[in-house]
């Protein structure tokens, strides 16, 4: 009788784990951040949008690679030591590939290439490295699928629906004028 009863608390409680790991992530999609923003005037006068206000984005606090790999932990079955360690070993693959030229595909994450920065020369001749090449930069782009009831549109799961909050309204002199809240979800293009 007793493995009978052993054998059903093992079972209930692992219902209970399960039962809690649903509610996580019904909380978790309850909580939808917002992308923050607020408004700035161009005030670079060799700008051709010089005076004009645009969206400028706020940025919320880092997050670390100690930060994902407890998150990634608590998510999964595998423990933080393991994410952190896998995290690190691939941050050397990527970086020699990357080197090579190659692009790294990581699948849902999106994809991650090398470009090089530089300024145009009339002639091919006249182009040198040292003089023309400003810098290499990484680029991303955010993984994605091709919609056809959208028109032929790729949808990003990272960008698209994003909900945006303006923080601040300015006046025509640049001062704030109220602080608002208002939200929508933008369908980026």
């Amino acid at each position: 009788m007793s493995e009978i009863m052993r054998h059903l608390s093992k079972r209930s409680c692992i219902f209970a784990q399960a039962k809690k790991a649903k509610q996580r992530q019904r909380n978790n999609k309850k909580r939808i951040m917002s992308l923050r923003f607020t408004l700035r005037q161009n005030k670079i006068k060799s700008n051709k949008s010089f005076g004009k206000w645009y969206a400028h984005t706020l940025r919320g606090s880092e997050i670390t690679l100690e930060d994902i790999a407890r998150q990634v932990g608590y998510s999964c079955s595998v423990s933080k030591g393991d994410v952190y360690a896998v995290i690190l070993a691939m941050d050397n693959v990527v970086s020699r590939a990357l080197k090579k030229g190659h692009v790294i595909n990581l699948g849902a994450l999106g994809k991650f290439y090398l470009s090089i920065r530089g300024v145009c020369v009339d002639n091919p001749d006249a182009f040198s490295v040292k003089d023309h090449v400003k810098g290499v930069v990484c680029k991303y782009t955010p993984a994605g699928h091709r919609v056809q009831s959208l028109g032929g549109r790729i949808s990003r799961p990272f960008t698209d629906d994003c909900v945006l909050e303006q923080v601040s309204v300015y006046d025509e002199t640049g001062h704030l004028a109220k602080r608002v809240r208002r939200g929508g979800r933008v369908r980026t293009k």
